[in-house]
């Protein structure tokens, strides 16, 4: 007699018998299996829908029907053909992307730099969003949807290709991703009759790992055991509620938020930059067009600086602009922070109050600008509507009408220094652009003489320059037009992101080294504008950033932070014009690659508006071309390219006299982009490139070097850190000829010890 465990079984004559678990032979029932998988799918896919308000309920069906179709048919194409079953696995994993939002050109056109970054800006944003989700950060709805769809193939692939027959311990492995899509959503929203939502998921769960097992007859069995089961459960539950999750998943979703976050002052210091100029992504904006994306606007000249402030009554605030001008130049913008902290409400021009955020806001000092009852952090979306004026030069020529006096007034004042003997700094307004009018104070030594203050002030030869300019000007855009003209390399300005420190920055500005940065240069147009009689301020946000062709995004980072001028003029309101030159790397380095190597870089031009013209789109990896033959191409690579770049490199150690200038370093970077197949257009800048090489700061800051010291005057080369890193960038995608390529495109500099200057490059 056997030693083995028995089972009971029917014999013909309907006697009960036993029969060794070995003589068993697993039941197949492939409908069975699929209804159950179905079914607890189903269920799960329902609740991970309650995510999102409203449920995208036919992307969610979609990626529920693949899975069942994978689920089902893969065991008949595994039999069939394993190529066949591996295509229709690689196809089922492709088809949840477009099917969870990405968009079809992008999965045609193989765009995984772009899908990651959608990945990646939703995983970071996730730990900000409140379920269900109703925001309108495309990204986070993508993310939220991909994980179920992710959950449901990774299920549907281990039923449908799991070895037959499928044992308790593969279908319990199977469950787990559905069970994960399940109870989620309870997790983090705690659903009313929660124990029902346990029972049926009980239920669904026993259906799919033991219903294909279950004979026919032992069902209702099965079936009472079950529901047993399931009673204890509802009745031993209250007393395991715990009301709190046994997995800390906010600690988990922390670790998906940006490591790095950053906050911005908008004060005009005027000193050496000290802001974060990583090139970390910021923000990104959603826009038909460009824009300056602004935070603050700096009505007030306090004596030293612009600064917030009330410059006059709300009663008296500037007239509106055309109503077919406002339609012609209104967008709605979508933004979405990203490394960044802040209570301003990033807008543009002038904007309205902002929707879709949870988070109640107030107004600014000034109209159009909005501040958030608490910070708004990485993740947080929002819509705007604004309205940003972008006339031609020909249309601001040709408007010569003047806004009522008393509706502008505050924005034709300034304070002075207070003087000896002052209580309080004197406030002083300028008449009008071309009036007959004379300078009004209302505090001072001098009473109501306002010309006496300003002539006693350090003030005096700035005032004297805006009237002559506005002397010489026909119109109030001229006056405009002559101030940019003046604040430029034709009278001996400059960039510098290095200026002195001065008790008056704007006047040592004017009048001492003129050497500045965006704060100088905006500070000293508005300033120079507002003494001439046009109403002029300061504005503070953010350039446009670079247009992300994929997403139809504008990716902003730290290094586009700015301030510019805005000027009043009727039936447009307020205009934005750039003083900041070219070289400026929140302005992108207005000047070609190519056309660089040739001359001097030029004078940036006045104009107004200023935009900055669209990056060219960064391509991906250049495949090498390989040729046939019977010797392996690598080989020959080796043995020619090595011994030749190890000639070259001694050729260039013991001829290079001294370190390289920036005409050499702009030359030599032009020459590796060519050689490592990444030639620069005739559009491409260097800004573009700083772009390109985002994701390494080290290369990033390798071409920033060469453009600060071509334009920036520097004289800090770039260093052997990041020389390599960009080295790296060079040879990426370029295959087995990788490194051989990338030395040839931009060999290591070594300098022989009796050549090297104090701060030059050493050998790598």
């Amino acid at each position: 007699m056997s030693t083995g465990a028995q089972v009971a079984v029917l014999d013909t004559r309907g006697v009960r018998r036993t029969r060794e678990r070995s003589e068993i032979t697993p039941v197949e029932r492939p409908v069975v299996r699929i209804v159950a998988f179905g079914g607890l799918a189903l269920y799960g896919t329902l609740r991970w829908g309650s995510l999102l308000s409203p449920a995208p309920t036919w992307r969610m069906l979609g990626l529920f029907a693949v899975a069942v179709l994978i689920a089902g048919a893969g065991p008949a194409l595994r039999s069939h053909s394993r190529l066949i079953a591996l295509v229709a696995a690689v196809g089922a994993i492709i088809a949840i992307f477009p099917l969870a939002g990405i968009p079809l050109s992008w999965v045609r056109h193989v765009r995984i730099a772009a899908t990651a970054s959608e990945v990646s800006a939703g995983l970071s944003a996730l730990p900000r969003a409140l379920v269900p989700y109703n925001g309108i950060d495309e990204s986070i709805r993508f993310v939220i949807i991909l994980g179920a769809g992710v959950l449901l193939i990774d299920a549907a692939l281990m039923v449908a290709y799991a070895p037959r027959p499928i044992s308790e311990l593969r279908r319990a492995g199977a469950a787990l991703p559905l069970i994960v899509l399940a109870i989620v959503p309870s997790v983090m929203a705690r659903p009313s009759l929660a124990y029902l939502h346990g029972l049926i998921l009980f239920a669904l769960l026993a259906a799919f790992v033991w219903g294909e097992r279950v004979p026919s007859y032992d069902a209702p069995l099965a079936v009472g055991l079950a529901a047993l089961a399931g009673a204890a459960g509802m009745i031993a539950a209250p007393a395991l509620d715990r009301h709190s999750p046994w997995l800390n998943y906010y600690a988990f979703a922390g670790a998906l938020s940006p490591g790095h976050v950053e906050t911005f002052d908008w004060s005009q210091r005027y000193g050496p930059i000290n802001w974060p100029r990583t090139g970390r992504e910021v923000l990104d904006v959603q826009a038909k067009r460009a824009d300056y994306w602004k935070a603050q606007d700096l009505d007030l000249f306090n004596g030293t600086g612009w600064t917030e402030g009330y410059v006059q009554p709300a009663a008296q605030q500037p007239p509106p602009p055309d109503p077919s001008i406002v339609s012609h130049y209104t967008q709605t913008i979508t933004v979405t922070l990203r490394s960044m902290r802040t209570l301003d409400v990033i807008g543009a021009g002038f904007s309205e109050h902002p929707d879709h955020l949870q988070i109640e806001v107030t107004g600014g000092y000034s109209p159009g600008t909005w501040i958030s009852g608490s910070t708004l952090q990485p993740g947080d979306s929002y819509s705007v509507t604004t309205y940003s004026p972008q006339p031609t030069a020909a249309q601001l020529s040709g408007d010569v009408s003047t806004p009522p006096d008393e509706l502008l007034s505050g924005y034709r004042s300034m304070l002075l220094p207070a003087g000896t003997g002052s209580l309080a700094p004197p406030e002083i307004t300028f008449p009008p652009f071309h009036s007959n009018g004379g300078i009004q104070s209302i505090t001072g030594i001098y009473g109501g003489n306002g010309a006496e203050l300003v002539r006693h002030s350090v003030y005096a030869r700035a005032y004297a320059l805006a009237r002559r300019l506005a002397r010489h000007a026909t119109t109030p855009y001229a006056f405009v037009r002559s101030v940019l003209s003046y604040l430029s390399a034709r009278h001996g300005y400059s960039y510098s992101e290095n200026p002195a420190p001065s008790p008056y920055p704007i006047e040592t500005f004017l009048w001492g080294d003129k050497a500045g940065y965006c704060q100088q240069f905006a500070g000293a147009m508005a300033l120079l504008l507002r003494m001439g009689g046009v109403p002029a301020r300061v504005a503070a946000g953010f350039t446009e950033g670079s247009l992300d062709h994929s997403s139809r995004r504008y990716v902003v980072s730290d290094v586009d932070a700015h301030a510019w001028v805005e000027a009043w003029f009727p039936h447009y309101g307020w205009v934005r014009f750039d003083p900041t030159p070219g070289a400026a790397p929140a302005r992108g380095g207005h000047v070609s690659l190519l056309p660089a190597l040739k001359g001097p870089a030029p004078a940036a031009t006045p104009a107004a508006p200023v935009r900055k013209p669209e990056p060219t789109p960064t391509t991906g990896p250049i495949k090498a071309h390989r040729s046939g033959g019977r010797t392996s191409p690598w080989l020959i690579g080796v043995l020619v390219a090595v011994p030749l770049a190890l000639v070259l490199l001694a050729l260039r150690a013991t001829a290079r006299p001294s370190e390289p200038g920036a005409d050499e370093l702009l030359a030599e970077l032009e020459r590796a982009l060519a050689r490592s197949r990444r030639p620069a257009g005739g559009g491409v800048t260097l800004a573009d490139l700083e772009h390109r090489y985002r994701n390494s700061p080290d290369a990033m800051g390798y071409v920033r070097t060469i453009r600060m010291m071509r334009f920036a005057d520097g004289s800090t080369p770039p260093t052997k850190k990041q020389r390599k890193a960009l080295r790296a960038q060079l040879r990426a995608g370029l295959g087995f000829t990788a490194r051989v390529r990338a030395l040839w495109a931009l060999p290591p500099r070594w300098t022989p010890p009796w050549r090297t200057s104090a701060g030059g490059i050493h050998s790598e």
